[in-house]
């Protein structure tokens, strides 16, 4: 890993001041020093809260004088939060940890989240934010240390004593669309998935719209018409478009399969000579309707 002094380390913050120093001192012997560390946290005043700020900012400018220190505390409009347990809660927790995110990404730094500490909540979020704006030059972490040296608080570990860093796989949601330029200008998160879903919408609705048009029969088109707009039955769709039951249920199969193209509308007997193609029949009915449906 290079040594980045442009990066920064975003951490969310409970009681334990040791997963910051900890992070940072593994950091350091994989040759990456952040220029800056975010704690993000909630009421300051809270007595477990001001103890750990309390021992960072008395440690940090002595075991990292070259890092710019500073935390955040999660505010709503009516001040300071107490908890992160209630909706409003945790969608002022996402809005912060996203802009802390967002703006270092629009500053061109790669980033560190730790997401050890503070609530789960937290967690679930900074790993939300990670995929919405991580690219292939940050890290999503996890803290896993000796129980005594938990236990312990202690700020850095002994000679005899050991943590490790726990790399979080990311799913990459931002960078895997084309819309994901298009984030840098929406400073809300439960916007830009909004965004991402919608364009994943579109995404069905072309692909199932160019199977559709591009892969079926004038016949074919008309009966998946019908299956996806109003769910009729075989014998409904039949007594529709003036055929019998058993040419609608094959046409479906037809559409659904390009092996079964080449198969003969009158290849099957009797009903029990269709059997075989029931569970593809039944299934490849719910697959369409679910695409075609999404995109109406």
């Amino acid at each position: 890993m290079p040594d980045r002094a442009n990066s920064v380390l975003i951490a969310t913050l409970g009681s334990k001041a040791q997963i910051i120093t900890l992070t940072l001192d593994l950091l350091k012997q994989q040759g990456d020093r952040p220029g800056e560390v975010v704690v993000v946290h909630t009421w300051r005043d809270r007595f477990e809260t001001a103890q750990a700020l309390a021992l960072l900012q008395a440690d940090l400018p002595l075991a990292y004088p070259q890092v710019v220190y500073r935390s955040r505390e999660l505010c709503d409009e009516s001040g300071p939060l107490r908890d992160v347990t209630a909706p409003q809660e945790v969608e002022c927790a996402f809005r912060a940890l996203y802009a802390e995110v967002r703006a270092a990404k629009l500053a061109e730094r790669s980033v560190h989240m730790m997401i050890a500490g503070g609530r789960r909540t937290l967690t679930v979020f900074g790993m939300a934010t990670a995929q919405l704006l991580f690219d292939e030059n940050d890290y999503l972490w996890h803290l896993s240390s000796q129980p005594e040296l938990e236990a312990s608080g202690r700020l850095h570990a002994g000679p005899n004593e050991w943590a490790r860093l726990i790399p979080i796989p990311v799913v990459l949601w931002g960078r895997l669309s084309p819309v994901f330029e298009q984030l840098s200008t929406v400073a809300d998160p439960f916007e830009a998935t909004e965004h991402l879903r919608q364009y994943r919408l579109r995404e069905k609705w072309d692909a199932a719209r160019t199977f559709v048009l591009g892969s079926l029969s004038g016949a074919e088109q008309r009966v998946v018409e019908l299956l996806a707009r109003e769910g009729l039955t075989d014998a409904e769709m039949a007594a529709r478009l003036s055929i019998i039951s058993m040419a609608a249920s094959r046409l479906l199969v037809i559409s659904g399969s390009t092996t079964s193209r080449s198969m003969s509308l009158s290849a099957c007997a009797s009903p029990r000579a269709c059997e075989p193609n029931r569970m593809s029949r039944n299934g490849w009915k719910r697959n369409t309707m679910r695409s075609v449906r999404a995109g109406m």
